[in-house]
């Protein structure tokens, strides 16, 4: 999995990921959820629209960095297209916990900081 960052402004970060996010994919996304932490970013918009697969795993990460985000006053949310990555996401109830977003667009209008 390949993970890039873009920065909207001091607290808000999407982070696009491209490939299979699985259990290989754990040092990368671990690594870039605390480097934003470090850097300051309290909310964190994942883009998963060019995830190929997601495994149990790591849905288990998305729990528990919405939980780790909370702690420290942030938030956590996804951006996700119609098809497989959004419908597994949906079923495990994922979404009641993380907002779910079709555009990144969508998802920094929803942030409660202002977007300079």
């Amino acid at each position: 999995m390949v993970i890039s960052e873009r920065k909207v402004n001091d607290e808000v970060v999407i982070e696009k990921l491209v490939g299979r996010f699985d259990q290989t994919a754990r040092q990368a996304y671990k690594g870039s959820m605390d480097l934003a932490i470090q850097a300051g970013y309290r909310q964190i918009i994942l883009d998963v629209t060019e995830v190929s697969f997601i495994d149990s795993t790591a849905r288990g990460w998305l729990v528990l960095s919405q939980r780790r985000f909370q702690d420290i006053r942030g938030r956590l949310s996804v951006v996700a297209r119609h098809g497989f990555i959004r419908d597994i996401i949906k079923l495990t109830k994922i979404s009641e916990w993380i907002p779910i977003f079709s555009t990144q667009e969508e998802a920094i209008s929803a942030t409660t900081v202002s977007v300079a």
